[in-house]
Parts: C-alpha cells; sequence; structure tokens
C-alpha cells in the first residue's frame, strides 16, 4: 500500500504540473474562463472595479497549479503541499460539480485549450483525483527529512519553481503562446486545398399555385420533380434561391462580414492561392496611436507589395469610419468578426496574422510585429527555395 499511495502521489502531483503548465502556456485562455466564471455568478462587478482581475487571477492560478505539482512530486514540505492540494481540490471539486448541475460556464477549461472536457466529465476526473488524494495521504509515508539543509533548499527550490513559472506565464500573457492549442495554431490549414474543395450546393425555393405551399429544392431535387412532371413550372412559381457551401473553416464561429453585413467573406478571403495578412483589432478605440501606427505601416507595405490585407474587428460599423479617416489608414478592406473569434486568433488586443494558401505561416502580437522589410525577406527566402 506504500508504494500505491506513492504512485498516487505521483499521478496526482503529474495532473498538477499538466494543468499549471497548459494554462501557463495561455494565460488569457483561463483569464476569458475566470471572467466567464465572475459573469456566471453575479461578480462581473469586481472587473469593474480592477479591470485585470482576470488576467492577475489567471496568472496566480496557474504559477500555484504547477508550483504545488512540481512540490508536491518532489517530497519538500510534504505536509503543506499535500494540505494546499487538498484545499485546492477540495475547492474545484465543489464548483465543477455546481458546473456540471447549473451548466452555467460551457467547460471549466482545467486543462486549457489542451484538452477539452464536458462539465460531467471534469467533475468525475476530480472525484477521482480526491480519492487518489486520500490514498496517497493515508499510505504514502515518503518525506525528504526536514533537516536545517533540506529545509534551506525546500523553501530555495521552490522559491526558483515559482519565480520560472511566472516568468513564463507573464511572457505568455504579454505575446503570443508559446505554444498553441487554438485552431489558429503556426502549420494549421484553414480551409480544405483548392482540388479537395467541395462545389457549392445551390437551392431554390418554389411556390405551389394550387396549394400555397412552399418547399425548397435542391438542383438535384428539381431536375427529378421536372422529370417526374413536366407541368412542374406551370404549377409552382419561383420564390428564392440560396447558395450553400459545404466547404468549412478550421475555426469554429469564424467570419467575415463587410460592411454592408450580407456576405460571409472569411472562406473566399483564407482560400486565397498567395500570402494573406489578417489585422486582427478587437476593439479599434482601445489602440494607442503608436500602435496603430506601427499596424498601419505594415498593412500599407504589404498591400503596396500586392499581398492580401483585410482588419478584423468586433467593433461597431458605425466606427469603422471614423477610424480610418483619424489614423490615416485608408483603402484597406475592414470586416466585422465575433470578439470570441477574434480572442481564439490571438490573445493580444491587436495583432497580425499571416497566412500562405490557407495555412497559418506566422502569428505575431503588436508587441513583437517586426517590420514589413524582414518579413518580406523571410518570403523571398523561403520562395527561392523553392
Amino acid at each position: 500500500m506504500r508504494y500505491i499511495g506513492r504512485l498516487f502521489r505521483i499521478i496526482v502531483g503529474l495532473v498538477f504540473v499538466f494543468s499549471g503548465f497548459v494554462k501557463a502556456v495561455d494565460p488569457w485562455g483561463t483569464a476569458y474562463k475566470i471572467t466567464e466564471y465572475l459573469g456566471a455568478f453575479d461578480l462581473s462587478s469586481l472587473i469593474d472595479f480592477f479591470p485585470p482581475l482576470p488576467i492577475f487571477l489567471s496568472v496566480i492560478l496557474c504559477s500555484l497549479e504547477f508550483i504545488l505539482g512540481i512540490v508536491f512530486l518532489s517530497g519538500y514540505l510534504k505536509k503543506t503541499s499535500s494540505l494546499l492540494v487538498g484545499l485546492m481540490m477540495l475547492f474545484f471539486t465543489i464548483l465543477t460539480l455546481i458546473d456540471a448541475l447549473t451548466n452555467k460556464v460551457s467547460d471549466c477549461g482545467c486543462f486549457g485549450d489542451a484538452i477539452l472536457l464536458t462539465n460531467w466529465q471534469t467533475f468525475w476526473k476530480n472525484i477521482v483525483l480526491d480519492i487518489l488524494l486520500i490514498i496517497s495521504f493515508i499510505f504514502d509515508d515518503f518525506m525528504i527529512k526536514r533537516n536545517t539543509t533540506n529545509k534551506r533548499n525546500s523553501i530555495l527550490f521552490s522559491l526558483i519553481v515559482a519565480l520560472l513559472v511566472l516568468c513564463f506565464s507573464i511572457r505568455n500573457a504579454v505575446y503570443e503562446p508559446v505554444i498553441d492549442f487554438r485552431p489558429w495554431a503556426k502549420g494549421n490549414r484553414m480551409v480544405p486545398k483548392l482540388e479537395d474543395q467541395k462545389a457549392p450546393i445551390n437551392y431554390a425555393t418554389y411556390k405551389n399555385l394550387n396549394t400555397n405551399e412552399e418547399r425548397e429544392f435542391s438542383m438535384d431535387e428539381l431536375m427529378e420533380e421536372y422529370s417526374k412532371d413536366t407541368t412542374f413550372y406551370s404549377s409552382w412559381q419561383w420564390i428564392s434561391s440560396r447558395t450553400l457551401s459545404s466547404n468549412t473553416i478550421s475555426a469554429d464561429g469564424f467570419s467575415m462580414i463587410g460592411i454592408l453585413g450580407t456576405e460571409d467573406k472569411a472562406f473566399e478571403f483564407l482560400s486565397h492561392q498567395g500570402i494573406s495578412f489578417i489585422f486582427a483589432i478587437n476593439d479599434l478605440s482601445s489602440l494607442s496611436k503608436e500602435i496603430i501606427n506601427k499596424l498601419s505601416d505594415f498593412e500599407k507595405k504589404a498591400s503596396g507589395a500586392g499581398f492580401q490585407t483585410a482588419i478584423i474587428t468586433s467593433s461597431q460599423q458605425n466606427n469603422w469610419k471614423d477610424f480610418i479617416k483619424n489614423n490615416n489608414w485608408e483603402n484597406v478592406d475592414i470586416y466585422s468578426t465575433d470578439d470570441k473569434a477574434i480572442k481564439t486568433m490571438l490573445r493580444s488586443k491587436a495583432g497580425v496574422v499571416m497566412l500562405n494558401n490557407g495555412v497559418v505561416e506566422e502569428k505575431w502580437s503588436y508587441r513583437a510585429l517586426p517590420s514589413f522589410e524582414k518579413v518580406l525577406k523571410k518570403i523571398e527566402k523561403k520562395e527561392k527555395k523553392k
């Protein structure tokens, strides 16, 4: 039983390390989830009082999970780490039970975007961990002896781990995550290759002049009806038509609606054969003049070099005209995109995604955006290799 308890301690510790690591990789993803929780429990006023609260709590949470996991595995500070792990598991077990019963939040985000679990799956996962933890408490007697040297080492070890994971988490909050588990990760294909794309399906709605019944037909169904009844067109009146594409974008919910707000241009844009640049700006009013100038300078040079460019934003359309006029950023296509879709694409409040033939080539936060000349040299170098 001693070895079983030790094994269970290792399993629980590894789960904490993994959970803390994937959160530390993408602290903004956890921050968005914390925002959802605060809203679900009517605590959104806390964010109004202290806007950075979600990202602050996210960095603390992922760092704490990772540190506890490492210390719990090491055998240092066993009593303290066991108590903190137990309290954390108790809190999350109760929280996920409430989630499972009420479904106020779609998923807890306990493993970030790396592994998605339903609320009930998360709850039962926590129950299993609770059982393993209790058994390890009872039977695992392994603990590094608490002499003065080891006590000093354990404190030093914990501080070093805390500093490293804290710096790692902050770095990923300031820039883009070093490991991307989201649909827009570098190397991901966002639309099928041209040769794999399916032809759109056309539908037409007709009204029966005798019964007033309205019915939608695909083109194949329409031809079949006509072959059965050659008087079809004299007894049915055309009402409307629509075209439905069976091709999908790899990022659910992503769309690009133009100024008229009638047609989604996302698939067409992403299917472009060649280099494209998407300038993602969640809120047009949130950027400083310096950031806008940096982005607009890049965009103007990219479009001037013949590359496809576009701005996507969740800001209201009545703000678009003032934005491009006030910032001398005209002759650029702007599209409306859902804010969640933009946050899935980039964690920064503004950034650039570079695509090549529908594949994500590069992603930059506005803080790490290189000069266009540097990017152009890389593109030219790559083309020469081909």
